[in-house]
């Protein structure tokens, strides 16, 4: 059953083939038809190539045209991608440069942690460690706040 079908679709498309005229008509414009030539118009013979956009018989000035449009086009995206590119570079470099400044920052705050840390294990009068102990929790609160366990390298 489908080959039949499939037959008779093969056999259809020949027979709806279409032929197209074109005709000079009795006052000089070009028609274009599925009849022939009406009488009192002239049959013009059509070209080989198929049907274009582009004219022709310009001496290829269109295509020219065109061809520039696309590689004016081409340059115009190649500097879009470029900039954008560009741009990515000193975004991440950016970045970068902060990244390091705040791990650095959370490094002098680790050694400051140590270095507050030590002098309380060191025997110190009781008012001296209570200042240390102050000044240790506000270290460790500023450690917290800048995320410093982000930095840590194992």
């Amino acid at each position: 059953m489908k080959n039949l079908f499939l037959l008779s679709l093969l056999l259809g498309a020949d027979l709806c083939s279409a032929e197209v005229f074109k005709c000079r008509s009795a006052d000089g414009s070009v028609v274009y038809g599925q009849q022939p030539c009406l009488p009192g118009s002239q049959p013009l013979e059509m070209s080989s190539h198929p049907f274009s956009v582009i004219e022709q018989n310009d001496g290829g000035q269109a295509a020219k045209r065109y061809r520039e449009q696309l590689r004016q086009w081409s340059d115009k995206q190649d500097k879009s991608r470029q900039a954008d590119a560009k741009f990515e570079r000193r975004e991440r470099a950016a970045q970068r440069k902060k990244w390091l400044a705040e791990r650095e920052h959370c490094r002098r705050l680790d050694a400051k942690r140590a270095s507050l840390d030590a002098s309380l294990r060191g025997g110190q009068p009781l008012r001296e460690a209570e200042r240390a102990k102050a000044r240790l929790a506000k270290v460790e609160d500023q450690m917290l706040d800048r995320a410093c366990h982000l930095y840590k390298e194992d």
